[in-house]
């Protein structure tokens, strides 16, 4: 499944080149080529041509693509390939490479944000709002309270992801490194600087946390961003008048509109992340040394709630970046002091200088 143009382009083409199936094949071989030993085996792999369609058609029959991928390999050289990994090294190792690139396109996306955010909350820290709870009208306080806790949230979101570690893996075949014994934890090591991926000091074969881990990270971004962008929605509706896109959709029936369209896309994507999140954790029950479907079905669902988690965080980031406040009807309908709102606003700004 080579991903969808439209869902890339929505969010950003770039991400196209970090989790489409090409790059998750390309990365197998790449893992396969900093395992290769010696200088036949490093030619082999350099010189296959990688087939993205006929591997993945040949992948069906043994249940996962680096099979193919190294029996073409030692059909070219036997020596060198391979040595003293299984398969679930190989695709571990490239999710990881995958996820790893697309966090750090999150990660920029969301300083773009945050930093939005945080002019917003300087130019509005005084300016009147009423506040809503449940639904209803509650009690006045400032519009740059409001988007102060967005901007906190965002930079949590954001020091979530950046706190992640992207771990190789390498543990043979029943994950105890039983083939290059005594030479194991050394192998490992140096695959990881290879990669540039972390080095465990352990095998997780069995134990899928370094999965959970990345994806409950880019659930909560995903969660963080729509938030906000369900709050813009409401503050953009005609009744309510506060706020309106720089770039606002139109209608196909109904010319007089001026949707909220970013907030609305990003809405979309986010609300995806719950689901493909709960498949990743209902994967943590992988059985004995290899899991029986749960592994199979990390690959594509830890890609794709990357890929709806970029797509969320860059509508938001659209939606916010040059929007329009109706400062005199925020302030028309408000009555009383808004309290401690400005200190409030304040501090997000403090949070803000310290977490740049």
């Amino acid at each position: 499944m080579t991903r969808s143009l439209y869902a890339d382009l929505a969010g950003s083409g770039e991400i196209i080149e970090v989790l489409s199936d090409e790059a998750f094949l390309g990365n197998l071989l790449r893992v396969e080529k900093a395992l290769a030993q010696g200088a036949v085996a490093q030619e082999t792999v350099e010189s296959y041509v990688l087939n993205v369609e006929d591997l993945s058609r040949r992948a069906a029959a043994g249940g996962n693509p680096v099979i193919p991928l190294v029996a073409d390999l030692k059909a070219i050289n036997p020596e060198g390939i391979h040595p003293g990994a299984t398969s679930q090294d190989i695709i571990d190792s490239a999710i990881m490479m995958c996820l790893r690139d697309v966090t750090g396109e999150i990660i920029g996306k969301l300083e773009g944000l945050a930093q939005d955010l945080a002019e917003l909350t300087s130019t509005h820290k005084e300016t009147p709002i009423m506040g809503r709870t449940l639904g209803q009208i509650a009690t006045a306080t400032t519009f740059g309270a409001i988007t102060g806790g967005w901007l906190v949230a965002v930079l949590n979101a954001k020091q979530k992801l950046e706190n992640l570690e992207f771990p190789v893996s390498y543990g043979g075949a029943s994950g105890n490194m039983a083939a290059v014994y005594p030479h194991g934890w050394e192998i490992q090591s140096q695959l990881a600087q290879k990669l540039y991926l972390k080095d465990p000091g352990w095998v997780w074969h069995s134990d899928r946390t370094p999965i959970t881990d990345i994806a409950a990270a880019l659930a909560t971004a995903s969660g963080v961003v729509r938030k906000i962008a369900g709050d813009v929605v409401f503050y953009s509706q005609t009744e309510v008048g506060e706020l309106r896109e720089k770039s606002p959709g139109g209608s196909s029936a109904m010319p007089h509109k001026a949707n909220p369209a970013a907030a609305i896309a990003c809405d979309g994507y986010a609300r995806r992340a719950p689901g493909l999140l709960a498949t990743l954790f209902d994967a943590l029950d992988c059985r004995l040394q290899r899991g029986v479907g749960s592994w199979h079905a990390e690959w594509v669902t830890a890609r794709e709630l990357a890929a709806v988690t970029h797509a969320a965080v860059s509508r938001a980031s659209t939606s916010i970046n040059g929007i329009i406040v109706n400062v005199e009807v925020m302030a028309s309908r408000t009555s009383g002091e808004a309290g401690h709102a400005v200190e409030i606003a304040e501090r997000a700004l403090q949070i803000f200088e310290r977490e740049k």
